[in-house]
C-alpha cells in the first residue's frame, strides 16, 4: 500500500485573474476591471487540487520562493489536503505569478517563471515520488532546468512501480522541442 494514490511534480505558481471587458492600455491610462481574484495557478498544481477534491491523497513537489506568494500557495495546498513536504523553498528566486486578463470566454496571459524554471532534478524528493501509486507533470515547456531531466526522473517513477502522466501545457517560445519525444516514452 503506497502513502499517495497521486504525486505531483512541477509548475506551482499563483494565479492573479482580472476580469472585466477592458483592453489594457500602454502610457500610463488606468481602466477598470470588474474582479480581481489570487488563486493557486500551474497546471500541476490545479491538476493536484482537482485529484484531492476527488478524494485521492495527493503529494506535492516543486518550488516556491521565500515570498508571500509560496506562503499563500503552500497553505492552499494544505488547506486542500495536499502534501507539501517535497516543495522546497528558495530564497534566491521569487515565486512565479501569472497575470491572467479574462474577457468573456478568451484569456491573455502573462507569466513570471520565476521558481518555475529554476526547478533541477536536484529539487525532486524522490522518496516521496516512491511513495505514490501515479506521477503527473506538467508545464514541460516551463520547467526550463528540469526538462532535461524529465525522461530521468519518469525513468525512476516507473522503476518504482508508479505509472505517469504529462501535461506539455503550453510553450511560451513556440519550438515545441526539448525533449518531448524522450519524455513521452516513458509515459502511459
Amino acid at each position: 500500500m503506497k502513502k499517495f494514490d497521486v504525486v505531483a511534480v512541477g509548475d506551482l505558481n499563483g494565479d492573479l485573474i482580472l476580469s472585466g471587458d477592458v483592453t489594457p492600455v500602454f502610457g500610463q491610462v488606468e481602466k477598470v476591471i470588474d474582479d480581481a481574484t489570487l488563486t493557486v495557478g500551474g497546471s500541476t498544481a490545479i491538476f493536484a487540487c482537482g485529484a484531492a477534491r476527488l478524494g485521492l491523497r495527493v503529494a506535492f513537489v516543486g518550488k516556491v520562493g521565500c515570498d508571500p506568494i509560496g506562503d499563500f500557495l503552500l497553505d492552499a495546498l494544505t488547506a486542500r489536503g495536499i502534501d507539501v513536504a517535497g516543495v522546497r523553498r528558495d530564497q534566491t528566486v521569487k515565486t512565479g505569478l501569472t497575470t491572467v486578463l479574462s474577457r468573456g470566454a478568451d484569456r491573455a496571459m502573462l507569466t513570471y517563471l520565476g521558481t518555475l524554471a529554476t526547478l533541477h532534478s536536484a529539487d525532486i524528493a524522490m522518496e516521496i515520488v516512491a511513495q505514490a501509486r501515479h506521477l503527473h507533470l506538467g508545464s514541460f515547456y516551463m520547467l526550463n532546468a528540469l526538462r532535461p531531466h524529465i525522461p530521468r526522473l519518469f525513468a525512476e517513477a516507473k522503476a518504482h512501480g508508479l505509472t505517469v502522466s504529462l501535461d506539455t501545457n503550453y510553450d511560451p517560445t513556440e519550438q515545441w522541442a526539448g525533449g518531448i519525444d524522450e519524455a513521452l516514452a516513458h509515459a502511459d
